[in-house]
């Protein structure tokens, strides 16, 4: 399976190396190499703010059978560009402020789903201790989401997104 992973350098180079451990072939996308060296590791190594750049990438490897992708609210259009080169299922990992209910996106997956993927969102929440809350640690957040992919749940949130007013 030709997996594409945007975020594996940093909070999903868990989830990156449990797909090598698999016996995945996995594409990389980010703006450093990754830590991890391996034959099936193909670093693709881009800003993804760069639309023609992610879009030139993807097309020269795609179809990829699978996507777990990992970018800022700052490229809005660059999930679904990376949609576009996948032909099979789409993880969204999303932070907390997916889950705002003073902001719901009720057409977030049809906008993928249109695009042809099998469309499941991440979302990150964050971790309540004594005293308050804490945002994830990477370890967390890699788990959650290598177990959401495991379940392939439609929606899965990784710790917790409620009480929303509890958040750190």
């Amino acid at each position: 399976m030709n997996t594409l992973v945007v975020g594996g350098t940093g909070m999903l180079a868990g989830v990156l190396k449990g797909l090598l451990d698999a016996g995945e072939q996995v594409y990389s996308v980010s703006r450093h190499a990754p830590k991890q060296r391996h034959e099936r590791l193909h670093p693709l190594l881009l800003d993804y703010h760069d639309l023609d750049a992610l879009q030139a990438a993807l097309q020269a490897y795609a179809p990829f059978d699978r996507a777990v992708v990992w970018i800022h609210s700052s490229a809005p259009a660059a999930p679904l560009v990376v949609a576009e080169a996948v032909q099979g299922d789409y993880f969204h990992v999303l932070g907390s402020a997916a889950a705002d209910p003073a902001r719901p996106d009720p057409a977030r997956r049809s906008r993928f789903e249109a695009l042809g993927v099998h469309y499941q969102e991440i979302i990150l929440g964050f971790q309540p201790v004594q005293g308050g809350s804490r945002w994830l640690s990477h370890a967390e957040i890699s788990a959650g989401v290598w177990q959401a992919l495991q379940s392939r749940s439609p929606r899965s949130v990784v710790g917790t997104v409620e009480p929303w007013e509890a958040r750190p």
